[in-house]
């Protein structure tokens, strides 16, 4: 606490090229890193129990990496300026993100900032926030009942060309994204057990998955009672989904300018038992998809606008399908192969 306490001060004396680190190893440790000025670098290294770190910095090329490595740890970091970077590494028990209030772990204000947040073991929480331009986020999660962070956000983006991505690989995982303005796009990946996806999109240029090489999935998940879904508010949106397997779901709605609901390869795409898939889509020129591949899919698209157009594929076991279209030049295809399927189409200009 001393060396701490020391490497502080020093960092406060010389703001023109502050440097704080603390390493901690042992039992009931915290650490706290206030940062304000010019070139700061904060590196806060915690290994064993009940640990906390809370790091704060206010000006320009600010760079913070946390690393915690056991029993009951959580972080905050909280970049506001130019240039920001923070690392956040977390494996073991009872880690969080935020720390109990799950307001965020990791929130950056500014320009150019970028956010990497890794959670393996237990029951970890993550956050993230970004307001500001050219911001990046990405939370991996391997293990055990993992969330985002629940309670406020998971990857939240305010602002200009933010990119999101969430991997969340075993357990009861729960994602989300937020993202409001200009050039966003997210990618969430799911492998396992009950897992949930959500993402809300509003304005401008979103996508759905990463536009290099081509928008592969937003929201793609692999096992066991998934659920996602997909929101989008305003121009150029894109969306996703696709789901392997047990229970998913599927829902993905749109309104607003030209918006498809992920194009190539799925927007909806299921392959596997008790899938359901919506899309709802209000405005112009969107573009619909579902494809369902097994067992007790059931299908729906609803489009009112100018130029939409919709195609439903079901192959395979008791399949059903509700087209519903409601403005011009509106165009249905429907192909079903296999048992028990059913179709409706309705459309009127």
């Amino acid at each position: 606490m001393l060396s701490a306490a020391a490497l502080i001060f020093a960092a406060v004396g010389y703001s023109q090229s502050n440097t704080s680190t603390v390493t901690q190893t042992g039992s009931g440790n915290s650490s706290s890193v206030i940062q304000t000025g010019m070139t700061n670098m904060s590196d806060v290294d915690q290994t064993g129990d009940g640990n906390a770190s809370e790091v704060t910095q206010d000006g320009t090329s600010n760079d913070s990496d946390v690393d915690q490595i056991g029993n009951d740890n959580d972080y905050d970091v909280d970049q506001i300026g130019t240039t920001n970077d923070a690392d956040v590494y977390q494996e073991g028990n009872r880690n969080l993100g935020g720390g109990p209030s799950l307001i965020w772990g990791t929130r950056q204000i500014g320009t150019d900032n970028m956010s990497t947040t890794s959670s393996v073991g237990d029951d970890n929480n993550a956050g993230t926030s970004q307001e500001g331009d050219r911001n990046m986020a990405t939370i991996d999660q391997v293990g055990n009942a993992n969330v985002a962070n629940g309670g406020n956000f998971g990857i939240r983006q305010i602002g200009d060309d933010n990119k999101t991505e969430i991997g969340q690989y075993g357990n009861s995982n729960f994602g989300n994204s937020f993202q409001t303005g200009n050039s966003n796009y997210f990618l969430i990946t799911q492998d396992g057990d009950g897992n949930t996806a959500t993402s809300d999109q509003n304005g401008n240029d979103n996508l759905g998955g990463d536009p290099v090489p081509g928008l592969i999935w937003g929201i793609r998940q692999l096992g066991n009672d998934n659920i996602a879904d997909n929101d989008q508010d305003g121009d150029r949106n894109n969306s996703g989904a696709g789901q392997y397997g047990d229970e998913n779901q599927s829902y993905i709605s749109q309104t607003g300018n030209d918006n498809i609901a992920n194009g190539g390869f799925f927007g909806n795409y299921q392959v596997g038992d008790r899938n359901v898939a919506v899309i709802d889509q209000d405005g112009d020129m969107n573009d619909a998809q579902n494809t369902q591949l097994g067992d007790d899919n059931d299908a729906t698209a609803t489009q009112d606008g100018v130029m939409n157009f919709s195609r439903t594929t079901q192959d395979g076991n008791m399949n059903f399908n509700n087209t519903t279209q409601t403005g011009a030049t509106h165009s249905s295809i429907v192909d079903q192969i296999g048992n028990g399927n059913s179709s409706t189409v309705t459309q009127s200009n």
